[in-house]
């Protein structure tokens, strides 16, 4: 909860109690009226009302009507009517507490890295394939730039209409979506600090993903010295929202990648071409941007590429299929990519694995996918096997990074937008602020030449949640670095 939404709860919280052992005078009922007026102005005004606090909101107003109500003569203490209502109002209040608390509208962790922030969206029509994109910048922007801080989406409601649809919440509770901020200015100038800024592309998860979803890494990149691309793979993402503002929600193409076969292996090649697209469309930009903002800036010799989910998937194949790709980053992207492909993976790639199985599936959802618990036990077994083929047979650098206290939804923003506790899991925010340290690291080392000691392949891994196994990273060698050795598990 936001400040002035603490400070307005706990005055109607105790406003409520006081009624409950001894309704207050007229002065007092005044005063309480009037500083939970000027209060409410000042939430409103600085902070923005928001459908998680209706119940506070409510609350307010039969406590304002009660006390018109009981002016000159309040109840006396144990009456019917003195009791009954104070213990409504304790009632309503705790859930009045527990919205906002669940559905908070909170702060991105300020990003590590020197630069400030800036982003941008860019339409790009691929003419040859029928097809269209967005892509969002996330960059380094000059020092002191001014403008107006972009929001988690520039249309929050459809992102809450995909959320709704994802988890099955109601709509309501994703009305904070519209108030939250992120640290970037819209299209801010780039930074004059260095002539050519590195790329790294980021692909999103299947269907319930988005461009939106992991601005927490967007953000460090981008003040880390990285210009980030972030596709939205429109008709596969959980809503595609347009400069214009029209919004594309999922198409028939999708289906839920559950198997290696016909339809994963379409969507697959979709995607691929899609960055590959990109890939062209950024080459072109450099040449000739023209809104200004990218001509001369890439670094088209140093592109990376970070997937989360299916997206990780994408990257390994886009690392066969594109040269010009020079690294990439898995998070938990199940191994869709064909047999016979590890012998020819000749660039760096690094798996971040999650410690829980990429999704818990219910049976109703695998009748759904005409699918039972066995078929989908061997779908994963048969991706494990893939991935440990992989890790073994490649004679490029090749990690992985095994995150316990973690699962799938800990790679997005999803864990800061809903806070449904969880013993099983590490804080997000430490969570993210491990994931960030590893991605930074590894694209650095990989696309400007560094030599962070967390992925030289022989430093020990500074997190006692992470366990960090290379191949072909330090002189041929295989390093093993954590507490203990663990499985690739089996994100997907």
């Amino acid at each position: 909860m936001r400040t002035f939404e603490v400070a307005l709860w706990l005055l109607i919280a105790g406003w409520s109690l006081w009624w409950l052992v001894r309704p207050p005078k007229s002065k007092a009922r005044a005063g309480l009226v009037a500083a939970a007026i000027v209060l409410l102005g000042v939430h409103v005004g600085h902070e923005g009302a928001r459908l998680q606090l209706v119940p506070i909101y409510l609350t307010m107003g039969a406590l304002t009507g009660l006390t018109a109500w009981r002016w000159q003569e309040p109840p006396a203490r144990g009456s019917r009517t003195g009791w009954a209502l104070p213990m409504l109002l304790v009632v309503v209040l705790l859930v009045a507490g527990a919205l906002p608390a669940l559905f908070p509208v909170f702060l991105y962790d300020t990003p590590g890295g020197k630069y400030a922030i800036g982003t941008a969206s860019y339409e790009l029509a691929d003419r040859g394939r029928n097809r269209a994109l967005v892509v969002q910048f996330w960059y380094p922007a000059a020092a002191g730039a001014q403008g107006r801080r972009a929001g988690i989406s520039p249309r929050p409601e459809a992102l809450a209409d995909a959320y709704a649809a994802f988890t099955g919440l109601p709509r309501f509770a994703f009305d904070s979506l519209r108030l939250i901020k992120t640290h970037a200015i819209e299209d801010a100038p780039l930074s004059r600090a260095r002539e050519r800024f590195p790329i790294v592309l980021f692909s999103h998860g299947p269907g319930s993903g988005n461009r939106s979803q992991s601005i927490f890494q967007m953000e460090e990149l981008a003040s880390r010295g990285f210009v980030v691309a972030a596709i939205d793979h429109t008709g596969y993402a959980s809503t595609t929202i347009f400069p214009d503002g029209h919004a594309v929600p999922v198409g028939p193409s999708f289906s839920w990648p559950v198997f290696v076969d016909a339809r994963s292996t379409a969507m697959l090649e979709t995607w691929v071409k899609d960055a590959r697209f990109v890939v062209d469309e950024l080459e072109r930009l450099d040449t000739g941007d023209g809104r200004g903002l990218l001509t001369g800036r890439l670094d088209l010799s140093k592109i990376g590429y970070l997937g989360a989910s299916f997206g990780g998937s994408v990257v390994v194949q886009a690392l066969l299929d594109d040269p010009r790709l020079k690294a990439g980053l898995a998070q938990d992207g199940k191994p869709y990519f064909a047999e016979g492909t590890a012998a020819s993976l000749h660039r760096p790639l690094m798996y971040m694995q999650s410690a829980a199985p990429y999704m818990n599936v219910s049976d109703a959802q695998l009748s759904q996918w005409g699918l039972n618990r066995a078929r989908f036990k061997l779908a994963e077994q048969d991706h494990y096997l893939r991935q440990m083929r992989l890790f073994a047979g490649v004679d490029s650098p090749i990690y992985n990074v095994f995150i316990r206290r973690t699962n799938h939804v800990t790679f997005s923003d999803l864990y800061r937008i809903i806070r449904l506790p969880d013993a099983e899991l590490m804080d997000v925010r430490r969570a993210h602020r491990i994931i960030n340290d590893y991605t930074v690291a590894y694209f650095d080392r990989y696309l400007n030449g560094a030599s962070p000691a967390l992925v030289d392949g022989r430093s020990p891994a500074p997190y006692p949640e992470v366990t960090a196994i290379a191949r072909n990273a330090a002189a041929g060698s295989v390093a093993l670095a954590g507490p203990r050795a663990a499985p690739a598990g089996d994100g997907g």
